[in-house]
């Protein structure tokens, strides 16, 4: 029925040479799905992975799918930022990537710069992972910069 009003409409403005643009907004549908799941309960920093997950299916809205963890393939490399339970669907806002550098332990520093490298030592005063901005200070002058860690292990610095 609605498909046939539609066809009325376009026919319509089609023989009156409106030219106007119509769209047509559909509703969003639910998906009905596989999702995969753990199969026992992943703790904070845990790779969820190395835990086991299985599929499970799930009717998930269309507009909320893209918030779901929808195939193993996503797991990959990602550790829990919080407690996951067992047969519960896995939100990606629930995952995060492995630390590239942890807070106390000493970390290559390395500036650049067109013609010019410097490396040193530093002390990350919180562990980060690849891309995120991380506090460091400077074992040789004790003065805390910021940097950048990156995927190696090191923390690029920049001139402030």
């Amino acid at each position: 029925m609605v498909a046939a009003s539609l066809l009325r409409r376009l026919s319509l403005a089609a023989s009156l040479g409106a030219g106007l643009a119509i769209t047509v907004s559909s509703p969003v549908r639910a998906a009905d799905l596989n999702l995969p799941v753990p199969t026992s309960v992943i703790y904070p920093g845990q790779s969820v992975l190395d835990k086991g997950v299985m599929p499970m299916r799930f009717t998930v809205p269309g507009e909320q799918l893209s918030a779901y963890v929808v195939e193993e393939g996503m797991l990959r490399n990602r550790l829990a930022r919080r407690t996951l339970l067992p047969n519960q669907p896995i939100l990606l806002s629930d995952l995060k990537s492995p630390d590239t550098v942890t807070a106390g332990v000493p970390t290559k520093l390395v500036y650049r710069e067109t013609g010019l490298l410097i490396t040193g030592m530093g002390t990350p005063l919180q562990s980060a992972g690849a891309g995120q901005a991380v506090r460091v200070r400077n074992t040789d002058s004790g003065v805390t910069i910021s940097g950048v860690a990156m995927e190696d292990g090191t923390i690029e610095v920049s001139a402030q």
